[in-house]
């Protein structure tokens, strides 16, 4: 490799580095304005820098801080104040990310819950939506592969797990179709996060 390629990969890895600090500092922010629990902030933290390294395995495709950001603030509508608030949370989040001046955050918020798929109002659409939907799939409590997570999912949720199953064949078509052409396989996903998130 020469020296200016090197320098070249070395300027845009500080770039990077720069924006995910970033990216996490301003949801960090947003995590205490919001009473976040530390189970919520775990979780939200995970999916954001999922997020936010999918968002820039894509290249120009989409805008990595709107991704990252939409990530971490995924699920701002399962806030402890707004407890009490009978819409689904992904509906919140998309409500709150609007009103606090991150409209282009909201959609992708809308559109990450699991059963999304099943209806086409909220089915992801965009290579931005699918990476938000991926990476909660991905991110519990800890990356897991998609299928073990939409099974704990089910779990959790009884109620809802024969909706969660069927959307399994639906969350696998978007694992594909978001790694196809990439480097990143998804299996090399939970190394590639802990390798950038030490």
């Amino acid at each position: 490799m020469s020296a200016n390629l090197a320098s070249v990969r070395e300027g845009v890895n500080h770039i990077l580095t720069n924006l995910s600090t970033n990216l996490e500092s301003r949801a960090e922010g947003y995590f205490r304005r919001y009473a976040y629990p530390e189970w919520l902030r775990q979780h939200s933290r995970l999916v954001g820098r999922i997020a936010t390294l999918l968002a820039e395995q894509q290249g120009e495709a989409v805008e990595v801080e709107a991704v990252g950001l939409a990530g971490y603030l995924h699920d701002i509508g399962r806030s402890p104040l707004l407890a009490g608030d009978p819409r689904e949370h992904n509906e919140l989040s998309a409500l709150v990310l609007t009103a606090e001046g991150l409209g282009e955050c909201a959609e992708l918020a809308r559109r990450h819950p699991v059963y999304a798929v099943l209806d086409e109002a909220t089915t992801p659409r965009t290579p931005a939506e699918r990476i938000v939907y991926y990476a909660d799939r991905r991110g519990g409590m800890e990356i897991l592969p998609m299928d073990e997570r939409i099974s704990e999912t089910a779990a959790r949720h009884p109620r809802y797990a024969e909706g969660i199953e069927r959307s399994r064949p639906r969350a696998r078509a978007i694992e594909r179709a978001l790694f196809d052409g990439m480097t990143l396989r998804p299996e090399d996903l939970a190394a590639a996060v802990a390798a950038r998130w030490p």
